[in-house]
């Protein structure tokens, strides 16, 4: 039986111009602004393609619009372009998302590499479907707080998805949030 995804969990967009679309994206359908930055140079992931990225909500999941601005050559590059960058899935437990990477392998379909961290700081694996549309397949993406901002995360680093310790990998999340509320805490007091 097949790994059923959860739900579509964001879209990836290449745009021309990052303060207009924010603007469209906000002021036009209320949509409301988690994050944006400029990407490092040396960055892996997305960067490689991406020069700035906007993350916009409608709720309290850290983004349901990736919106970013490509490197100047990267339309040239295949599989990049203005429009669609990529489709993202949510799968409902760390276990069904391994069984959909192992299913993914046992059936020869283009695993393009498997991440950890940036924006919504998720466990993910990014394939190829037979067209070549990039796609992400997720658990366990961040939530915005009472407070309306992201919680701090590592850089965007690859992984081994089949050696990864889900369980560390929430204990350190949570650790880090902790210590960024308190340290949140003792800025407003003093």
């Amino acid at each position: 039986m097949a790994v059923a995804v959860e739900k579509i969990g964001h879209i990836g967009i290449a745009v021309r111009d990052m303060e207009r679309t924010i603007r469209f994206y906000t002021e036009v359908l209320g949509l409301r602004l988690t994050e944006q930055f400029e990407y490092p140079e040396d960055e892996i992931g997305h960067g490689v393609a991406v020069t700035a990225g906007a993350f916009v909500r409608c709720d309290t999941t850290h983004h349901c619009i990736s919106i970013f601005t490509l490197k100047q050559g990267a339309e040239e590059v295949e599989g990049v372009g203005y429009g669609l960058h990529h489709i993202a899935f949510e799968i409902a437990t760390p276990e069904r998302l391994l069984e959909l990477y192992r299913e993914f392998k046992s059936r020869g379909v283009e695993i393009v590499n498997a991440r950890r961290g940036g924006p919504g700081n998720q466990p993910r694996f990014y394939a190829r479907d037979p067209d070549g549309n990039l796609l992400e397949f997720y658990w366990g993406i961040d939530h915005i707080g009472w407070d309306g901002r992201p919680r701090p995360y590592p850089p965007i680093e690859e992984i081994d998805l089949e050696s990864f310790d889900f369980e560390a990998f929430l204990a350190q999340r949570e650790q880090d949030a902790a210590a960024a509320q308190e340290q949140a805490s003792g800025d407003r007091v003093a």
